[in-house]
């Protein structure tokens, strides 16, 4: 029996993806026109190309034909007149690849390459507990996975709750060897973490039943 997870994971590199300026709609295209870098400018872009394409791929629609609304926290959805009321989605680009997650319940998706992280650098988006978390695991190699995970972790939840919890309204301990996420209330989030060879890590947060 297989398992099945509640969502469609769609994974690219930036240099596969052709750049369709025609499909970015006013606002995408007054705020590409924003960046000043041209690295920047050709990423967004690319993003929006390959977000637009898997979506209308899922909802039997062109690309051009789809247009986001926006939460007062800036996040992107489909608006009901797609007719898919319970449709959500995410994007994460870097190190050269673009991940997109799309599912029917809330979701959020972080995408980072494989490196050393500083514990001791993340001090502004870590909670003590998981700073004392991390610093009690001896083995350095483990301690340097946990925080990736930590991080990846931390992220993906945040963009799947749209920013609803505050950094010290949640946290997460580490126990037998695996982030468990604490928030004070009843907890049905659940973590999936993937790796796209040995370049880049995922961590995808989804709604649980």
């Amino acid at each position: 029996m297989t398992d099945t997870k509640p969502y469609n994971l769609n994974t690219t590199t930036v240099d596969s993806i052709q750049g369709e300026l025609a499909l970015l709609d006013g606002d995408e295209l007054k705020r590409y026109k924003r960046f000043i870098s041209p690295i920047k400018k050709e990423e967004f872009l690319k993003a929006r190309t390959f977000l637009k394409h898997i979506l209308a791929k899922e909802l039997g629609l062109k690309p051009k034909q789809i247009s986001f609304s926006y939460t007062k926290n800036g996040k992107p959805f489909l608006s009901n007149i797609y007719g898919k009321k319970n449709y959500h989605f995410n994007i994460s680009h870097s190190n050269g690849y673009l991940v997109v997650v799309t599912s029917q319940q809330p979701i959020g998706i972080d995408l980072e390459p494989i490196s050393k992280l500083d514990e001791d650098k993340l001090k502004w988006f870590l909670s003590e507990q998981e700073i004392n978390e991390i610093k009690s695991i001896q083995n350095e190699d483990a301690r340097k996975i946990a925080l990736f995970q930590l991080f990846t972790m931390k992220e993906a939840f945040i963009k799947a709750t749209d920013k609803s919890y505050l950094l010290d309204n949640f946290s997460f301990w580490y126990v037998n060897g695996k982030w468990q996420l604490q928030i004070g209330e009843d907890n049905n989030w659940e973590f999936d973490l993937k790796t796209i060879g040995n370049e880049v890590a995922i961590a995808i947060c989804y709604a649980g039943k």
